[in-house]
């Protein structure tokens, strides 16, 4: 009886993985991943079965196929070869003209926006303008738990309009206990349009990365879920959440076919070409109680600050 329930549960969940590795980890080696690596990365994330990667980001500097920041969709389009997953760019509002973005002629790639408090108006209209390109779009509030309720519930409204693909929880200093998490949830479930789905950033400041995952996926019911992370955890100070890890807690617990191996290789191949940057340490840790952002505690470490008990 106890595993026919745990099926019935596993039935009722809509979990899918987005993979930033290509994003998220460049702070570590400054998106310079190499043009063999980056194919490789993007071909075995396919391969093991994850909904969405995310390549890189779109902005207008000078492109080099070696990293993954593109200056244009088209540059992205060479490193495409599966059409299972869906893949996208992140743009940081203010860093790329509408303008410069022709009207989408493949489906199959999206964006996604992370924008400022203060700019939330403004990035709303950039990502309306985005989906009446054709583009499939990701709404990304940096520090989601600095809104008020309010606030938040202004920009679900607003979101709601425009009819994205996912509206995010960010939690961009790694701070956010389970409970506020799950605050910003059913706060969000409520309000959100029921075909638009939630999605979760994290950092692993205070190592809680994988535990509010897991407490987000148990709470979540038939909407889509989008859960991001990165293979072996890299990114920016404190690293992310290991999409080694989550993939086989969702295998083991909700029945899913990630396959791990494809995952491992990446770790093998090309993460661990970089040096180990990225992981809990102390700077991160006070920058995350103190509601700051990680490029603080990255000064004080590139200063050999000296750490007083």
């Amino acid at each position: 009886p106890a595993r026919i329930y745990d099926i019935i549960i596993a039935m009722n969940k809509n979990i899918k993985i987005l993979d930033c590795t290509l994003r998220d980890g460049g702070y570590t080696n400054d998106w310079n991943f190499g043009e063999k690596n980056i194919s490789e990365i993007i071909k075995n994330l396919a391969k093991s079965g994850i909904e969405y990667i995310e390549c890189g980001y779109l902005n207008q500097t000078k492109y080099s196929s070696n990293k993954t920041i593109f200056d244009s969709i088209q540059n992205l389009e060479k490193f495409i070869t599966n059409n299972s997953p869906k893949y996208t760019l992140m743009i940081n509002y203010g860093e790329y003209d509408i303008n410069s973005i022709p009207n989408c002629t493949n489906n199959n790639i999206g964006f996604r926006v992370v924008f400022r408090k203060n700019d939330a108006q403004n990035a709303l209209d950039y990502c309306k303008k985005l989906k009446e390109k054709g583009y499939p779009i990701f709404i990304n509030p940096m520090v989601t738990d600095r809104y008020s309720e309010e606030e938040l519930l202004s920009i679900i409204s607003k979101t709601n309009e425009i009819m994205p693909v996912a509206f995010s929880i960010v939690d961009s200093f790694g701070v956010l206990s389970e409970d506020k998490l799950l605050e910003l949830f059913y706060l969000s479930d409520k309000a959100l349009n029921k075909n638009i789905a939630l999605g979760f950033h994290s950092h692993n400041n205070l190592q809680l990365s994988f535990s509010n995952s897991k407490a987000l996926i148990s709470a979540s019911t038939n909407r889509e879920l989008i859960i991001d992370s990165t293979v072996y955890g890299i990114g920016r100070g404190a690293g992310n959440l290991c999409t080694e890890l989550i993939t086989q807690y969702l295998n083991e617990t909700y029945n899913t076919n990630y396959d791990l191996s494809p995952i491992i290789e990446i770790i093998n191949d090309q993460i661990n070409l970089i040096p180990k940057t990225w992981g809990y340490s102390v700077p991160y840790y006070f920058a995350a109680i103190n509601h700051c952002h990680p490029n603080y505690a990255k000064y004080l470490i590139d200063k050999k600050f000296v750490w007083v008990k």
